[in-house]
């Protein structure tokens, strides 16, 4: 009783401490085979013209949006984010794969960016323009979800599955992302959507502040392209404005990281569905689900 009670206290420690120190961005992106960078300046005042990245004012210590922003406008793609005016082509079907900001190693104490005392899950979204990227309203965007990755398992013999049943932080979309696969997340746009121009929205997460919803922290960021080679006679799916993306209710918004039922497992992140035109895209990574 004595080990795991210290292997619970020993996580919420770490989850203190790096509170500050694990935050992250998308440093570089690439689209329809080629690569661009990521937004990272001091403020939004030095946007770049050759990437589709949106500018924000995260600024450079890689912050977080807070949970008690989950339905203000910075939660659609990060403080007071504003379009890029380059925009990416991108084929219908094709891979887009992030790259987030992490360095160093978790069992040396060193990492610098993202923590291993994180953990949350991924998401990816789309929401056509309907014309020019650059000149939308983000709070009039209607965004449906093409991918989604949460709490994938407890695989013995790793720090996943350390401490009782009930304490086991488990391996979650997050795990895979800077673990797994060196801070690459992949996803696939849908084949069966028109041709057009879209706001491409990814968005990390992490839960590993305990307590109120206020303290979920997230990292959107948003990206434009235009896909080519659509299918002419899809419709766009339905979606919802980014600001309704979540509510207060949401299983993982509410999960603790600590103390939760064993062997628990979330596949959904949020409340609205995976939209039907990318429930066949599949992970591009087979180690996802080890």
């Amino acid at each position: 009783m004595q080990f795991t009670h210290n292997i619970f206290q020993g996580a919420l420690l770490a989850a203190l401490v790096s509170s500050v120190a694990g935050h992250t961005d998308v440093t570089s992106v690439q689209i329809g085979g080629k690569t661009y960078k990521g937004f990272y300046a001091a403020s939004k005042a030095s946007c770049a013209t050759d990437s589709p990245a949106w500018c924000t004012n995260q600024g450079w210590g890689h912050q977080p949006v807070m949970g008690d922003k989950i339905n203000h406008p910075d939660i659609i793609a990060h403080k007071d984010a504003s379009p890029s005016s380059f925009t990416a082509e991108a084929p219908a079907g094709s891979k887009v794969s992030f790259t987030w900001f992490h360095t160093g190693d978790c069992a040396a104490g060193n990492e610098v960016g993202w923590d291993c005392s994180h953990h949350g899950w991924s998401s990816a979204w789309l929401a056509s323009c309907n014309g020019d990227c650059s000149k939308v309203d983000k709070t009039q965007l209607s965004f449906f979800k093409i991918h989604e990755s949460g709490l994938l398992g407890y695989p013995a013999g790793t720090r996943y599955a350390d401490g009782s049943s009930k304490e086991q932080t488990g391996k979650w979309a997050t795990d895979v992302i800077f673990y797994d696969n060196k801070n690459v997340d992949t996803i696939t746009l849908p084949k069966d959507i028109p041709s057009g121009n879209y706001v491409l929205r990814t968005e990390l997460t992490s839960i590993h502040n305990n307590g109120d919803v206020s303290e979920r922290q997230f990292w959107p960021q948003a990206f434009n392209i235009k896909v080519t080679g659509g299918s002419d006679s899809a419709k766009v799916p339905a979606g919802v404005k980014g600001t309704e993306i979540y509510k207060t209710t949401d299983p993982l918004l509410t999960f603790n990281l600590y103390q939760h039922v064993a062997g628990a497992t979330y596949a959904t992140v949020s409340s609205p569905k995976i939209a039907s035109v990318a429930s066949t895209s599949k992970r591009s990574h087979a180690r996802d689900f080890a």
